[in-house]
């Protein structure tokens, strides 16, 4: 049986300073630290330990949210490009009041190949990164399994462990915070059973 545990990168300068995070690097706030450094204990109280395989975003949030986590677990992390956050394009980094000014206007049903902004990536695209590490990491070997990395991208991992298309994010989506951590096993013959979602444990 495979142990999946998906960590959404804990609190960053972004989330108090009412910018967007995206593809710009924020470091973590000293709580945000703090917080990471918290869920690296429950997680090693909970079984977990240098044994298990860490995968993580490049990002500079999610890095520095592995790099607490693993003071108590030990874990040596193998980036993937795949788990960065969503691009948003001219709006990386840019203020919420910005982002709301500017972005293009989202129709009234769900396109998955809508663009805030020309240079920013659609749900699609997101999805078609993600999909080849979820896919990876399905057929891997490894049975006891953390991945570290952003809400957007975090949530359509969800999504394909829920068995979801992108199409399928119209009418139901995950939708996780800062810090929140969720536990899946996968059973022999495939089945995905979600045990906790965006839990917090504090």
């Amino acid at each position: 049986m495979k142990i999946i545990v998906l960590v959404q990168h804990t609190e960053s300068e972004h989330h108090i300073n009412n910018h967007i995070g995206a593809w710009l690097d924020w470091n973590l706030t000293e709580r945000g630290r703090a917080q990471a450094f918290r869920i690296g204990e429950w997680l090693n109280n909970a079984g977990c330990d240098s044994t298990w395989s860490m995968y993580v975003s490049p990002q500079r949030r999610a890095l520095q949210t592995a790099e607490e986590i693993n003071r108590s677990l030990g874990i040596v992390p193998v980036v993937r490009e795949e788990l960065r956050e969503v691009n948003a394009g001219q709006g990386n980094g840019k203020t919420r009041e910005w982002y709301r000014e500017y972005a293009a206007p989202r129709g009234t049903a769900y396109d998955p190949d809508h663009r805030d902004f020309p240079d920013a990536e659609s749900d699609r695209e997101l999805w078609n990164r993600v999909q080849p590490f979820y896919l990876d990491m399905m057929a891997s070997p490894a049975e006891r399994i953390i991945v570290v990395s952003h809400g957007t991208t975090i949530s359509f991992l969800q999504s394909m462990l829920a068995g979801q298309s992108v199409e399928d994010r119209g009418r139901f989506r995950y939708n996780g915070s800062s810090g929140s951590v969720s536990r899946y096993t996968v059973d022999d013959g495939g089945r995905v059973t979600a045990v906790f979602v965006n839990f917090h444990i504090d």
